[in-house]
């Protein structure tokens, strides 16, 4: 439909111009035997058939011209038909691939949500159907544990106890990761970050008995930061690490740097260390440096990074410069 009303146009335009130009050729004709018709008699140069002579000569002139004017013109009718023709072909070739990316991207985006909905049934399952029992068991070992007297099966008691806990601290985990993997931002409040380590050091008090370990805070002052609530959990998780790989008797540093826009909070521990080559990756779930080196469920610090990144800040670890160990550190925006 489209062709036969290009095709229509420029037989229309081809008619009207050889009409125009036939029109011009006559009036050219008539000035030109109107100017030099009565120079010509006087010469007698040209007889009557002359001057048709002439006219037709200038006639045919003109109509060379203007035919020439017309190719032109065709040839770029011609040009530009064939280039709108280009233009439309690609553009429907690019509406058809836009259409095949809305198609994937609409079943990227049903299988998204079904992988949520997947997620979301795998948390309620972790909060209820594997949480629960644990804590059932937890209370029956503790209960066991205060009435038991005999030797051998208090040792029993402490063993099922210990790995019931750890069973609900990867549950915890697990259930605390898959939650904060689907959130896109949370709020942020001006907090000051010294209180909130206060508070973590205060809360594992026994931890750090138990261990006999010093923890100290150099830091003096307020330390203003627009941080979550979830940020204690880094600080829990840090802590938690270097009594938990630290000696015994062990000192742990903590200090809050000045990083311009932002704090950088850091732990310093006397563990034996990371390895360079494991420095990244024991911020990834469910690594470790190596069969049996780590204990846990390889979650904790990338929770901690998780809770971190949705703060817009960044964390990592170094080798502790006062000896033996490493420094796990992370940054929280200034208020």
């Amino acid at each position: 439909m489209k062709k036969i009303s290009m095709c229509k146009l420029v037989f229309i335009f081809l008619f009207v111009s050889f009409s125009f130009l036939h029109l011009v050729a006559g009036n050219e004709t008539c000035d030109t035997i109107e100017q030099y018709g009565p120079a010509l008699r006087a010469t007698s140069v040209l007889s009557t058939e002359g001057y048709g002579q002439l006219s037709l000569l200038q006639t045919v002139h003109i109509y060379w011209l203007w035919v020439l004017h017309l190719f032109i013109i065709v040839v770029l009718m011609a040009l530009y038909i064939l280039y709108i023709r280009r233009y439309n072909n690609l553009l429907k070739q690019e509406v058809a691939e836009r259409k095949i990316m809305e198609q994937k991207l609409q079943q990227y985006a049903a299988e998204l949500k079904h992988s949520n909905e997947m997620k979301d049934l795998f948390t309620d399952i972790l909060r209820h159907d594997l949480l629960n029992p644990a804590g059932i068991i937890k209370g029956y070992t503790d209960l066991l544990l205060e009435i038991e007297t005999d030797i051998k099966k208090l040792q029993y008691l402490k063993n099922i106890s210990r790995s019931n806990q750890k069973l609900i601290n990867l549950v915890e985990d697990a259930a605390s990761y898959t939650k904060l993997d689907t959130i896109g931002n949370i709020p942020l409040e001006k907090t000051d970050l010294k209180g909130i380590i206060i508070n973590v050091i205060d809360s594992m008090s026994i931890q750090i008995s138990e261990k006999h370990a010093k923890v100290s805070l150099s830091s003096s002052g307020l330390y203003p930061a627009r941080v979550n609530p979830l940020a204690e959990q880094v600080f829990v998780n840090f802590l938690s690490n270097a009594l938990k790989y630290g000696p015994y008797s062990g000192n742990i540093g903590i200090d809050i740097v000045d990083a311009g826009n932002s704090w950088k909070v850091c732990f310093a521990d006397e563990g034996d260390g990371i390895p360079e080559k494991f420095k990244e990756a024991v911020f990834e779930r469910f690594k470790r440096l190596e069969a049996g080196a780590i204990k846990g469920s390889g979650l904790g610090l990338a929770i901690a990074k998780r809770i971190v990144e949705l703060h817009g800040g960044t964390l990592g670890v170094n080798d502790n410069p006062a000896g033996k160990g490493s420094v796990f550190w992370a940054t929280f925006p200034k208020v």
